[in-house]
């Protein structure tokens, strides 16, 4: 994704190496880590703050700083998660892009749905802890209804617990499973995931951040936000802050394009056919 932001600064005309200076800090999944590494920032007395991947590192960003410009990327709702009070004016200092993606888990089960008519079991994987959780059981609430499918909410928040869900589906007989969207589930856990799902023989969906995990197998269908263009936007607003841009005139940027991925591996291995009309649609398949 780093090369996604390069590229929204050279579209404003910033260069790595040439005009501009990049200081990278990474936690590596230890977020206890995040309010030294802010501070360091704010102690190199930098230009602007990016902040990436989650909300966690903008809240660590924030605290460090009411002066410095922040400009996040990652996949939530920054209202809800508290960075900022307006999607259209977000005041203060923090500005941004985000990929929501609760609204895509009734899309995704509809695919699954295409795919597999026949089933009947369908589990929701979120996170309890996260802010879409809530509004991703809405959605699904419905589009199972809707499908006519009996849907099984299922709770994780860590590694022990991923392991523990995936136990439970399999008792629960579930034929079919969609990931809510949530930082743990894209990046700390995503192998993990990928592994069960295709140890457990589940069909899989979730958003484009989990396209990731296809070469690791597991996962059958990816439908969502083209992530990328997320990292390009916020490094645009990166580019336009140093030209003289204010943080609060910023509207956040939501995401425009969305991608269908799917991987014939992996339908191979769970003895799946993809009728050719949706492989059709796809805009990646991996074979």
């Amino acid at each position: 994704m780093i090369g996604a932001l390069r590229k929204g600064l050279d579209e404003k005309g910033y260069v790595e190496g040439r005009n501009l200076t990049i200081i990278y800090r990474a936690a590596e999944g230890q977020t206890a880590q995040l309010p030294a590494m802010a501070a360091d920032l704010v102690d190199a007395r930098v230009s602007v703050i990016c902040a990436m991947g989650g909300p966690l590192p903008t809240r660590a960003a924030k605290a460090a700083t009411t002066t410095i410009p922040i400009v996040f990327a990652y996949g939530g709702d920054p209202v809800a998660d508290g960075l900022v009070t307006s999607i259209s004016r977000p005041k203060a200092n923090v500005t941004g892009a985000t990929f929501i993606g609760a609204s895509m888990t009734a899309k995704q089960l509809e695919l699954l749905h295409e795919l597999l008519p026949r089933a009947t079991d369908v589990a929701l994987l979120v996170n309890p802890k996260g802010t879409l959780a809530k509004g991703e059981v809405e959605d699904a609430t419905v589009a199972s209804k809707t499908l006519g499918l009996r849907l099984h909410v299922i709770d994780a928040s860590s590694v022990r617990e991923i392991d523990e869900a995936f136990a439970t589906m399999d008792r629960l007989k579930v034929e079919m499973l969609a990931i809510g969207v949530d930082p743990m589930f894209g990046f700390t856990l995503r192998d993990q995931i990928a592994a069960l799902a295709s140890r457990y023989r589940i069909p899989t969906t979730g958003d484009a951040a989990t396209l990731a995990q296809f070469e690791a197998g597991g996962l059958l269908i990816s439908y969502g936000p083209v992530i990328p263009d997320t990292w390009r936007q916020a490094g645009g607003y990166v580019g336009r802050i140093l030209k003289g841009d204010k943080p609060s005139d910023l509207a956040i940027l939501q995401p425009t394009r969305f991608e269908l991925a799917i991987n014939l591996k992996t339908a191979k291995a769970l003895g799946l056919t993809v009728p050719l009309s949706m492989i059709a649609r796809a805009d990646e398949v991996i074979e």
